[in-house]
């Protein structure tokens, strides 16, 4: 007759599952119920940034001031809660020079075209809807991310040009009907 051991194990191992289902229930809970400026992705390099919206600080909600030192760490978020820049296009840029006016001629000129792409035919677009663009510093910069180009939207302050105002929608609206 071979004796049962008791198995200190079972007892344990169902509490622990049941406190990991609480603890993921619970994050669920509070995931799905935070606010927008609470749903902020993690902060991206400017040079890292790919297709959608961010927010140029943790509080997308307030218009944030241009300058040039704030622009480098951007917070992805979703286009339809509040950010400050609608990423439209990615690209690499022929010049040999990045320091030269011949590079900003022609970023200058992909992104005019991206962005006539991008707004042909949609309605009720801020009137102050300008875009930008970034690409690398020559050196470091340009060493590791090459000729990358990002251009993106944003809506300027009318009263001052140096602030981007929060918006809650994207500019380009999709419609397939």
């Amino acid at each position: 007759m071979i004796a049962r051991m008791p198995n200190f194990l079972e007892s344990p191992v169902k509490t622990l599952t049941l406190k990991k289902f609480a603890l993921v229930l619970l994050t669920l809970t509070i995931s799905l119920s935070a606010e927008p400026a609470q749903a902020l992705g993690k902060a991206t390099f400017y040079l890292k940034l790919q297709l959608g919206c961010y927010s140029a600080n943790k509080a997308p909600t307030k218009a944030s001031k241009w300058s040039t030192t704030n622009y480098k760490t951007l917070y992805s978020t979703s286009c339809n809660s509040a950010h400050h820049y609608e990423v439209f296009y990615t690209g690499k840029l022929k010049v040999k020079k990045l320091d030269s006016e011949a590079a900003k001629k022609e970023v200058g000129v992909a992104c005019d075209n991206a962005a006539l792409n991008a707004l042909t035919g949609q309605k009720d677009l801020p009137t102050t809807l300008t875009y930008g663009y970034f690409y690398p510093d020559p050196g470091a910069e340009e060493r590791k991310y090459g000729k990358r180009i990002i251009c993106f939207f944003r809506v300027t302050d009318p009263k001052n040009d140096k602030f981007s105002l929060s918006i809650n929608r994207s500019f380009r609206e999709v419609n397939y009907i």
